[in-house]
């Protein structure tokens, strides 16, 4: 399946690759967002460009180096500096794509994140070069900033940063920014993007209900997908009741993969459940 993905790629970069798209996610006095979002057929990753008065904050890098240098174009049109550049776990699609449009900014992370980039940052990237080609970035900006969960004031703006453990990564940080009400989730949330599945879904689902529970944030910024607003957070927890009901009663990856396209077949990152199919979710299917 993982090969079928692959082709499917490859011949839309024989084509020509489609661009992001940019969305606005919040206009205020103070603050704007930027998020880039790869097109679905790419995995819908995004990346969250924030401009302070006078700097930018950017989480996340991105998985193919076009899109990240289409982020470095937006960044250069906004003539403000970059002072940090978050990553919000160490799952590949999330930082391998942006070391060549970024090689000098300084990249933060939590302790556990930094660590896995350095141990697997360099090989992962060696093997997406050799499936993938020129749209992998040639080098990599590994995190040399430790971030710590807790509150701080950039550019005069409170920052909260939460560590989640056993979502959808092992370990992921959360970055909150209370005075605009937005909630930066990343892999916590997609948005009509089909979620990746490695295992058991119930630290997933507490940490969406945790987000559920702080309903003072209305933007939620998702891992892969537009920007959205608190609806994504019970249409994702419905999606991820559906993905245990249909591994429960699937005999086959094929009838499984079959009834999450019937029950949403306007969702994008239909590669993604190839990929974790042939890789990740490990289950005694009857026909392997």
């Amino acid at each position: 399946m993982l090969v079928l993905g692959l082709m499917s790629i490859a011949n839309i970069i024989a084509q020509q690759l489609p661009k992001a798209n940019v969305n606005l996610a919040l206009n205020t006095r103070d603050i704007k967002i930027y998020t880039v979002v790869a097109p679905p057929e790419m995995f819908s990753n995004t990346t969250h460009v924030i401009e302070l008065p006078h700097e930018l904050v950017v989480v996340d890098g991105q998985f193919f180096a076009p899109y990240a240098e289409q982020v470095k174009m937006l960044t250069d049109s906004l003539k403000k500096p970059i002072t940090r550049f978050y990553i919000s776990h160490d799952h590949p699609d999330h930082y391998i794509g942006f070391g060549d449009a970024f090689p000098d900014v300084p990249v933060y992370a939590l302790k556990e994140t930094k660590e896995g980039i350095e141990k697997e940052g360099k090989s992962t990237l060696e093997q997406r070069q050799k499936q993938f080609g020129p749209i992998i970035a040639k080098s990599l900006n590994i995190p040399s900033h430790i971030q710590k969960p807790g509150e701080e004031t950039i550019d005069g703006v409170k920052f909260v940063f939460e560590k989640s453990l056993h979502n959808e990564a092992e370990v992921s940080l959360i970055i909150k920014i209370p005075a605009a009400k937005v909630y930066i989730a990343q892999d916590i949330v997609y948005n009509k993007t089909h979620l990746f599945i490695s295992g058991n879904t119930d630290g997933w689902k507490t940490a969406l209900k945790k987000i559920e529970n702080e309903k003072q944030y209305t933007i939620i910024l998702p891992g892969h997908g537009n920007p959205a607003n608190r609806s994504v957070i019970t249409e994702d927890l419905k999606y991820l009741d559906f993905v245990n009901q249909a591994l429960a009663t699937s005999a086959t990856k094929d009838e499984y993969k079959a009834k999450l396209l019937a029950a949403y077949p306007q969702f994008g990152g239909v590669h993604l459940i190839d990929i974790y199919l042939a890789y990740y979710l490990k289950k005694d299917w009857t026909n392997k």
